[in-house]
């Protein structure tokens, strides 16, 4: 499932440092604009994230690969992070 997370964000520093603030307790992967999310470290070079995120021009696309609780911790965390910003909206694509 994903998620468009609208927001307006005063630069690209400020979304990834939101993304390391979400990967908090977890495994991050950085690459670019784009953050995966792991609930502990892959066991394998081939293991899917449960939560990818990229980075975009008016925010975020949170896409969840694992229906699980810890992908929508992610989402949620995301969320409240961007709130921080100013007015968030959030549509499933």
């Amino acid at each position: 499932m994903e998620y468009r997370v609208k927001v307006t964000l005063p630069s690209r520093a400020v979304a990834e440092g939101m993304c390391r603030k979400a990967g908090i307790g977890c495994h991050l992967r950085m690459d670019g604009a784009r953050a995966d999310f792991y609930p502990a470290p892959p066991s394998s070079p081939s293991e899917w994230a449960q939560v990818s995120v990229s980075i975009e021009a008016d925010g975020f696309v949170v896409c969840l690969l694992a229906n699980s609780n810890f992908a929508r911790q992610v989402l949620g965390c995301i969320v409240q992070l961007a709130a921080g910003e100013g007015i968030v909206t959030v549509e499933a694509l």
